[in-house]
Protein backbone atom coordinates (compact mmCIF):
# COMPACT_ATOMS: atom_id res chain seq x y z
CA UNK A 1 0.00 0.00 0.00
CA UNK A 2 1.42 3.73 -1.27
CA UNK A 3 1.39 6.29 1.25
CA UNK A 4 -1.79 8.39 -0.52
CA UNK A 5 -4.02 4.96 0.44
CA UNK A 6 -2.42 4.84 4.32
CA UNK A 7 -3.62 8.38 4.43
CA UNK A 8 -7.07 8.17 3.95
CA UNK A 9 -7.54 4.78 5.45
CA UNK A 10 -8.93 5.51 8.48
CA UNK A 11 -11.68 7.72 6.71
CA UNK A 12 -13.12 5.15 4.39
CA UNK A 13 -15.31 3.63 6.28
CA UNK A 14 -16.30 6.43 8.60
CA UNK A 15 -17.16 9.04 6.75
CA UNK A 16 -20.89 7.93 5.64
CA UNK A 17 -23.22 10.86 6.38
CA UNK A 18 -26.05 10.33 9.12
CA UNK A 19 -29.27 11.51 7.29
CA UNK A 20 -31.23 11.10 11.32
CA UNK A 21 -34.99 11.92 10.71
CA UNK A 22 -34.59 13.34 7.23
CA UNK A 23 -34.87 10.08 5.63
CA UNK A 24 -38.32 8.98 7.50
CA UNK A 25 -39.50 12.42 6.59
CA UNK A 26 -38.98 11.38 3.11
CA UNK A 27 -39.89 8.08 3.28
CA UNK A 28 -43.49 9.15 4.39
CA UNK A 29 -43.76 11.39 1.40
CA UNK A 30 -42.98 8.81 -0.98
CA UNK A 31 -45.39 6.69 0.82
CA UNK A 32 -48.18 9.23 0.47
CA UNK A 33 -47.10 9.74 -3.09
CA UNK A 34 -47.91 6.09 -4.13
CA UNK A 35 -51.08 5.36 -2.57
CA UNK A 36 -51.84 9.03 -4.24
CA UNK A 37 -51.12 7.52 -7.53
CA UNK A 38 -52.89 4.11 -7.09
CA UNK A 39 -55.99 6.05 -5.69
CA UNK A 40 -55.42 8.64 -9.28
CA UNK A 41 -55.07 5.13 -11.49
CA UNK A 42 -57.62 3.27 -10.09
CA UNK A 43 -60.47 5.71 -9.49
CA UNK A 44 -62.43 6.99 -12.09
CA UNK A 45 -63.76 10.07 -10.34
CA UNK A 46 -60.25 11.71 -9.71
CA UNK A 47 -58.39 13.69 -11.79
CA UNK A 48 -54.54 12.79 -11.89
CA UNK A 49 -52.57 14.07 -14.75
CA UNK A 50 -50.58 11.50 -16.41
CA UNK A 51 -48.57 14.47 -18.33
CA UNK A 52 -47.67 15.94 -15.56
CA UNK A 53 -46.33 12.44 -14.23
CA UNK A 54 -44.36 12.05 -17.52
CA UNK A 55 -42.84 15.88 -17.38
CA UNK A 56 -41.11 15.33 -14.14
CA UNK A 57 -39.96 11.43 -14.68
CA UNK A 58 -38.16 13.20 -17.65
CA UNK A 59 -36.95 15.83 -15.99
CA UNK A 60 -35.75 13.82 -12.62
CA UNK A 61 -33.78 10.95 -14.95
CA UNK A 62 -32.14 13.54 -17.50
CA UNK A 63 -31.22 15.43 -14.03
CA UNK A 64 -30.32 12.70 -11.87
CA UNK A 65 -28.08 10.89 -15.00
CA UNK A 66 -26.04 14.03 -15.31
CA UNK A 67 -23.98 13.19 -11.22
CA UNK A 68 -21.98 10.32 -13.24
CA UNK A 69 -21.72 12.15 -16.47
CA UNK A 70 -20.38 15.18 -14.78
CA UNK A 71 -17.80 13.18 -13.26
CA UNK A 72 -16.69 11.53 -16.54
CA UNK A 73 -16.57 15.01 -17.87
CA UNK A 74 -14.47 16.77 -14.81
CA UNK A 75 -12.36 13.62 -15.06
CA UNK A 76 -11.23 13.74 -18.91
CA UNK A 77 -10.40 17.31 -18.50
CA UNK A 78 -8.24 16.11 -15.15
CA UNK A 79 -10.88 18.79 -13.28
CA UNK A 80 -8.86 18.66 -9.48
CA UNK A 81 -11.77 21.17 -7.69
CA UNK A 82 -14.41 18.39 -9.05
CA UNK A 83 -13.66 15.44 -7.02
CA UNK A 84 -14.84 16.49 -4.06
CA UNK A 85 -18.53 15.98 -5.97
CA UNK A 86 -17.50 12.34 -7.45
CA UNK A 87 -18.73 10.48 -4.99
CA UNK A 88 -22.32 12.41 -4.27
CA UNK A 89 -22.94 13.02 -7.97
CA UNK A 90 -22.30 9.12 -8.73
CA UNK A 91 -24.17 7.82 -6.09
CA UNK A 92 -27.16 9.84 -7.08
CA UNK A 93 -27.47 8.57 -10.80
CA UNK A 94 -27.62 5.24 -9.52
CA UNK A 95 -30.38 5.92 -7.05
CA UNK A 96 -32.85 6.74 -9.55
CA UNK A 97 -31.73 3.61 -11.48
CA UNK A 98 -35.07 1.41 -9.93
CA UNK A 99 -37.25 4.97 -10.81
CA UNK A 100 -36.48 4.88 -14.23
CA UNK A 101 -37.42 1.36 -15.12
CA UNK A 102 -40.33 1.17 -13.16
CA UNK A 103 -41.05 4.31 -14.63
CA UNK A 104 -40.70 3.42 -18.01
CA UNK A 105 -42.98 0.17 -17.87
CA UNK A 106 -45.78 2.29 -16.10
CA UNK A 107 -45.53 4.82 -18.82
CA UNK A 108 -46.02 1.68 -21.73
CA UNK A 109 -48.77 -0.28 -19.65
CA UNK A 110 -50.83 2.61 -19.27
CA UNK A 111 -50.00 6.14 -21.27
CA UNK A 112 -49.70 4.03 -24.41
CA UNK A 113 -52.88 5.01 -26.63
CA UNK A 114 -53.72 8.19 -25.18
CA UNK A 115 -49.92 9.33 -24.90
CA UNK A 116 -47.88 8.42 -28.03
CA UNK A 117 -50.58 9.57 -30.13
CA UNK A 118 -48.62 9.32 -33.15
CA UNK A 119 -48.36 5.50 -32.98
CA UNK A 120 -52.00 5.45 -34.41
CA UNK A 121 -51.29 7.61 -37.55
CA UNK A 122 -54.00 8.07 -40.17
CA UNK A 123 -55.22 5.54 -42.58
CA UNK A 124 -53.33 7.60 -45.65
CA UNK A 125 -50.19 8.05 -43.31
CA UNK A 126 -47.52 5.28 -43.30
CA UNK A 127 -45.24 4.86 -40.23
CA UNK A 128 -41.95 3.15 -40.37
CA UNK A 129 -41.93 0.11 -38.40
CA UNK A 130 -39.56 1.37 -35.87
CA UNK A 131 -42.54 3.53 -35.02
CA UNK A 132 -44.72 1.24 -32.92
CA UNK A 133 -45.18 0.72 -29.00
CA UNK A 134 -43.07 -2.69 -29.02
CA UNK A 135 -39.98 -0.89 -30.67
CA UNK A 136 -40.46 1.76 -28.37
CA UNK A 137 -40.32 0.64 -25.01
CA UNK A 138 -37.49 -2.19 -26.50
CA UNK A 139 -35.06 1.53 -27.35
CA UNK A 140 -36.35 3.00 -23.99
CA UNK A 141 -35.07 -0.41 -21.89
CA UNK A 142 -32.08 -0.68 -24.12
CA UNK A 143 -31.15 3.12 -23.80
CA UNK A 144 -31.63 2.87 -20.19
CA UNK A 145 -29.71 -0.63 -19.54
CA UNK A 146 -26.80 0.52 -21.79
CA UNK A 147 -26.48 3.62 -19.57
CA UNK A 148 -26.88 2.74 -16.54
CA UNK A 149 -25.00 -0.17 -16.68
CA UNK A 150 -22.36 1.48 -17.74
CA UNK A 151 -22.54 3.79 -14.84
CA UNK A 152 -23.07 1.05 -12.25
CA UNK A 153 -19.67 -0.17 -13.56
CA UNK A 154 -18.26 3.50 -13.36
CA UNK A 155 -19.35 4.03 -9.68
CA UNK A 156 -18.39 0.30 -8.55
CA UNK A 157 -14.71 0.64 -9.55
CA UNK A 158 -14.87 4.20 -7.97
CA UNK A 159 -15.98 2.51 -4.90
CA UNK A 160 -13.31 0.13 -4.30
CA UNK A 161 -10.07 1.59 -3.32
CA UNK A 162 -12.75 3.32 -0.58
CA UNK A 163 -15.07 0.27 0.55
CA UNK A 164 -11.28 -1.69 0.84
CA UNK A 165 -9.55 0.32 3.43
CA UNK A 166 -6.18 -1.10 4.92
CA UNK A 167 -7.11 -4.86 4.37
CA UNK A 168 -6.20 -4.82 0.80
CA UNK A 169 -3.04 -4.08 -0.59
CA UNK A 170 -3.37 -5.31 -3.66
CA UNK A 171 -5.35 -1.92 -5.34
CA UNK A 172 -3.24 0.10 -7.49
CA UNK A 173 -4.89 3.68 -7.20
CA UNK A 174 -3.39 5.58 -9.70
CA UNK A 175 -4.46 1.99 -11.41
CA UNK A 176 -8.30 3.16 -11.04
CA UNK A 177 -8.30 6.53 -11.75
CA UNK A 178 -6.60 5.18 -15.16
CA UNK A 179 -9.49 2.66 -15.47
CA UNK A 180 -12.11 5.10 -14.62
CA UNK A 181 -10.54 7.62 -17.35
CA UNK A 182 -10.83 5.21 -19.97
CA UNK A 183 -14.43 4.19 -19.05
CA UNK A 184 -15.85 8.06 -18.91
CA UNK A 185 -15.76 8.59 -23.06
CA UNK A 186 -18.28 5.45 -22.95
CA UNK A 187 -20.58 6.66 -19.87
CA UNK A 188 -21.02 10.05 -21.78
CA UNK A 189 -21.33 8.30 -25.30
CA UNK A 190 -24.31 6.12 -23.26
CA UNK A 191 -25.42 9.45 -21.73
CA UNK A 192 -26.53 10.70 -25.29
CA UNK A 193 -27.63 7.47 -26.89
CA UNK A 194 -30.30 7.49 -24.03
CA UNK A 195 -31.29 10.72 -24.00
CA UNK A 196 -31.30 10.61 -27.85
CA UNK A 197 -33.89 7.73 -28.32
CA UNK A 198 -35.83 9.92 -25.16
CA UNK A 199 -35.59 12.76 -27.21
CA UNK A 200 -36.96 11.73 -30.40
CA UNK A 201 -40.27 9.62 -28.71
CA UNK A 202 -41.16 12.24 -26.38
CA UNK A 203 -40.63 14.62 -28.57
CA UNK A 204 -43.04 14.04 -30.80
CA UNK A 205 -45.67 14.91 -28.34
CA UNK A 206 -44.84 18.55 -29.64
CA UNK A 207 -44.99 17.63 -33.63
CA UNK A 208 -45.64 13.93 -34.88
CA UNK A 209 -43.37 14.77 -37.36
CA UNK A 210 -40.13 16.72 -36.36
CA UNK A 211 -37.51 17.61 -38.70
CA UNK A 212 -35.15 19.61 -36.28
CA UNK A 213 -32.15 16.86 -35.90
CA UNK A 214 -30.94 18.94 -33.42
CA UNK A 215 -33.46 18.80 -30.84
CA UNK A 216 -31.96 15.42 -29.14
CA UNK A 217 -28.88 17.99 -28.51
CA UNK A 218 -30.99 20.64 -27.16
CA UNK A 219 -32.97 17.64 -24.90
CA UNK A 220 -29.83 15.99 -23.02
CA UNK A 221 -28.06 19.10 -22.95
CA UNK A 222 -30.59 20.77 -20.87
CA UNK A 223 -30.43 17.52 -18.89
CA UNK A 224 -26.62 18.65 -18.49
CA UNK A 225 -27.37 22.35 -17.48
CA UNK A 226 -30.03 21.41 -14.70
CA UNK A 227 -27.81 18.65 -13.57
CA UNK A 228 -24.66 20.52 -13.12
CA UNK A 229 -26.46 23.02 -11.58
CA UNK A 230 -28.37 21.04 -9.19
CA UNK A 231 -24.70 19.96 -7.80
CA UNK A 232 -24.12 23.39 -6.54
CA UNK A 233 -27.03 22.73 -4.07
CA UNK A 234 -27.04 19.08 -2.78
CA UNK A 235 -23.74 18.52 -2.13
CA UNK A 236 -22.81 21.79 -0.52
CA UNK A 237 -25.49 21.18 2.26
CA UNK A 238 -25.35 18.36 2.80
CA UNK A 239 -21.33 18.60 2.77
CA UNK A 240 -21.85 21.80 5.28
CA UNK A 241 -24.11 19.33 7.42
CA UNK A 242 -21.60 17.08 8.25
CA UNK A 243 -19.67 16.28 11.16
CA UNK A 244 -16.47 15.39 9.95
CA UNK A 245 -15.60 18.41 7.60
CA UNK A 246 -16.61 19.44 4.05
CA UNK A 247 -14.26 19.60 1.15
CA UNK A 248 -16.90 21.73 -0.27
CA UNK A 249 -15.22 25.82 -0.52
CA UNK A 250 -15.03 28.67 -2.58
CA UNK A 251 -12.93 26.93 -5.12
CA UNK A 252 -15.55 24.53 -5.84
CA UNK A 253 -18.32 26.83 -6.08
CA UNK A 254 -16.36 29.81 -8.58
CA UNK A 255 -15.60 26.92 -10.95
CA UNK A 256 -19.02 25.55 -11.11
CA UNK A 257 -20.22 28.70 -11.54
CA UNK A 258 -17.89 29.33 -14.50
CA UNK A 259 -18.60 26.21 -16.00
CA UNK A 260 -22.76 27.09 -15.74
CA UNK A 261 -21.72 30.43 -17.57
CA UNK A 262 -20.32 28.51 -20.66
CA UNK A 263 -23.47 26.11 -19.88
CA UNK A 264 -26.14 29.30 -20.36
CA UNK A 265 -24.80 30.55 -23.21
CA UNK A 266 -24.97 27.29 -24.92
CA UNK A 267 -28.24 26.51 -23.86
CA UNK A 268 -29.26 29.45 -25.81
CA UNK A 269 -27.35 28.08 -28.86
CA UNK A 270 -28.91 24.99 -28.87
CA UNK A 271 -32.41 26.47 -28.41
CA UNK A 272 -32.45 28.84 -31.15
CA UNK A 273 -30.77 26.15 -33.43
CA UNK A 274 -33.87 23.72 -33.19
CA UNK A 275 -35.71 26.57 -34.90
CA UNK A 276 -33.39 26.91 -37.99
CA UNK A 277 -35.03 24.30 -39.78
CA UNK A 278 -38.58 25.37 -39.73
CA UNK A 279 -37.99 29.10 -39.60
CA UNK A 280 -35.76 29.27 -42.69
CA UNK A 281 -37.85 26.25 -44.43
CA UNK A 282 -41.11 28.24 -43.59
CA UNK A 283 -42.91 25.13 -42.14
CA UNK A 284 -45.88 26.77 -40.65
CA UNK A 285 -47.20 23.34 -39.20
CA UNK A 286 -44.45 23.36 -37.42
CA UNK A 287 -43.70 27.00 -36.12
CA UNK A 288 -47.98 27.67 -35.23
CA UNK A 289 -47.02 24.82 -31.86
CA UNK A 290 -44.04 26.65 -31.21
CA UNK A 291 -45.81 29.76 -31.21
CA UNK A 292 -48.40 28.02 -28.90
CA UNK A 293 -45.75 27.37 -26.28
CA UNK A 294 -44.58 31.35 -26.36
CA UNK A 295 -47.44 33.33 -26.24
CA UNK A 296 -51.19 32.81 -24.92
CA UNK A 297 -51.71 30.55 -21.95
CA UNK A 298 -48.39 29.36 -22.02
CA UNK A 299 -46.73 31.99 -22.32
CA UNK A 300 -45.62 33.03 -18.93
CA UNK A 301 -44.83 29.14 -18.65
CA UNK A 302 -42.17 30.26 -21.96
CA UNK A 303 -41.06 33.23 -20.54
CA UNK A 304 -40.29 31.85 -16.98
CA UNK A 305 -38.14 29.35 -18.41
CA UNK A 306 -36.12 31.89 -20.52
CA UNK A 307 -35.51 33.86 -17.58
CA UNK A 308 -34.58 30.96 -15.66
CA UNK A 309 -32.54 29.23 -18.03
CA UNK A 310 -30.53 32.04 -19.58
CA UNK A 311 -31.75 35.97 -18.62
CA UNK A 312 -31.13 35.58 -14.49
CA UNK A 313 -27.71 32.99 -14.96
CA UNK A 314 -26.41 34.95 -18.00
CA UNK A 315 -26.64 38.33 -16.28
CA UNK A 316 -26.14 37.61 -12.73
CA UNK A 317 -22.69 34.99 -13.73
CA UNK A 318 -21.33 38.03 -15.16
CA UNK A 319 -20.59 39.52 -11.69
CA UNK A 320 -17.38 37.49 -10.22
CA UNK A 321 -19.07 38.16 -6.19
CA UNK A 322 -21.84 35.68 -7.37
CA UNK A 323 -19.49 33.00 -8.45
CA UNK A 324 -18.46 33.26 -5.19
CA UNK A 325 -21.86 33.01 -2.94
CA UNK A 326 -22.96 29.96 -2.04
CA UNK A 327 -26.36 31.19 -1.51
CA UNK A 328 -26.62 33.04 -5.03
CA UNK A 329 -25.61 29.98 -6.31
CA UNK A 330 -28.12 28.12 -5.02
CA UNK A 331 -30.87 30.57 -6.29
CA UNK A 332 -29.44 30.59 -9.33
CA UNK A 333 -29.52 26.77 -9.60
CA UNK A 334 -32.90 26.42 -8.33
CA UNK A 335 -33.97 28.66 -11.43
CA UNK A 336 -31.95 27.13 -14.05
CA UNK A 337 -33.97 23.66 -12.80
CA UNK A 338 -37.41 25.33 -12.70
CA UNK A 339 -36.62 26.51 -16.39
CA UNK A 340 -35.82 22.83 -17.74
CA UNK A 341 -38.62 21.07 -15.75
CA UNK A 342 -40.53 24.17 -17.45
CA UNK A 343 -38.67 23.02 -20.99
CA UNK A 344 -39.68 19.53 -20.37
CA UNK A 345 -43.40 20.44 -19.59
CA UNK A 346 -43.82 22.81 -22.91
CA UNK A 347 -42.52 19.93 -24.69
CA UNK A 348 -45.55 17.75 -23.67
CA UNK A 349 -48.19 19.19 -21.94
CA UNK A 350 -50.15 21.86 -24.86
CA UNK A 351 -50.44 19.43 -27.63
CA UNK A 352 -53.35 17.50 -24.53
CA UNK A 353 -54.40 20.55 -22.82
CA UNK A 354 -54.94 24.50 -24.39
CA UNK A 355 -55.08 25.70 -21.05
CA UNK A 356 -53.37 23.23 -18.68
CA UNK A 357 -52.52 24.52 -15.53
CA UNK A 358 -49.95 22.62 -13.00
CA UNK A 359 -49.91 21.04 -9.84
CA UNK A 360 -53.85 22.11 -10.06
CA UNK A 361 -55.26 19.78 -7.82
CA UNK A 362 -54.22 17.67 -4.44
CA UNK A 363 -53.34 14.39 -6.17
CA UNK A 364 -50.85 15.68 -8.91
CA UNK A 365 -49.22 17.96 -6.25
CA UNK A 366 -48.63 14.74 -3.78
CA UNK A 367 -47.63 12.36 -6.28
CA UNK A 368 -44.86 14.45 -7.74
CA UNK A 369 -43.93 15.65 -4.20
CA UNK A 370 -43.84 11.75 -3.12
CA UNK A 371 -41.90 11.25 -6.34
CA UNK A 372 -38.89 13.63 -5.39
CA UNK A 373 -39.02 12.88 -1.90
CA UNK A 374 -38.68 9.06 -3.07
CA UNK A 375 -35.57 9.82 -5.07
CA UNK A 376 -33.69 12.08 -2.37
CA UNK A 377 -34.61 9.57 0.51
CA UNK A 378 -33.06 6.91 -1.83
CA UNK A 379 -30.03 8.95 -2.36
CA UNK A 380 -29.61 10.23 1.20
CA UNK A 381 -29.57 6.22 2.03
CA UNK A 382 -26.80 5.35 -0.28
CA UNK A 383 -24.68 8.55 1.11
CA UNK A 384 -25.69 6.84 4.59
CA UNK A 385 -24.52 3.24 3.26
CA UNK A 386 -21.03 4.77 1.12
CA UNK A 387 -18.11 7.48 1.95
CA UNK A 388 -19.32 10.47 1.20
CA UNK A 389 -16.40 11.68 -0.71
CA UNK A 390 -13.89 9.79 -2.72
CA UNK A 391 -11.05 9.88 -0.56
CA UNK A 392 -8.85 7.65 -2.29
CA UNK A 393 -8.88 10.71 -5.30
CA UNK A 394 -8.78 13.41 -3.15
CA UNK A 395 -5.50 12.12 -1.86
CA UNK A 396 -3.94 11.62 -5.18
CA UNK A 397 -1.62 14.37 -5.99
CA UNK A 398 -2.14 15.23 -9.95
CA UNK A 399 0.25 13.93 -12.10
CA UNK A 400 2.11 16.03 -14.19
CA UNK A 401 1.86 17.09 -17.42
CA UNK A 402 4.56 17.44 -19.81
Amino acid sequence: MNGDQTAVAAQRTTSAWRPGPALSVLMVLFAVGVVSLIYGGTNDSAQLDGSLLVVSYLFLMGVSQVGVVFCAITRLVRAQWAKPYYRLAELSTLAFLPFALVGIVLIYLYADESFFYWLSPSPEEHLSPWLNINWLLFRSLFGLALFYGLSALYVVKGLKPDLAGAKDNNIDNREVEQQLYALSPLVIAGFIICNTFFSWDFAMMLIPHWHSTVFPIFFWFGNLFAGTAALIVFPALLGQSSGFGSYFGPVQIRNLGMMMTCFTLLWLYFFWAQFFVMWFGNLPQETEPLWRQMYGHYGPYFWTMMAGCFFVPFVAFIFAFVKRSIWATCLIAFGINLGIWLSKYLMIIPVFSPDDRPFSNWLDITVAVGFVAGFVAVVLWLVSRFPMYSHWELALKPVPRH
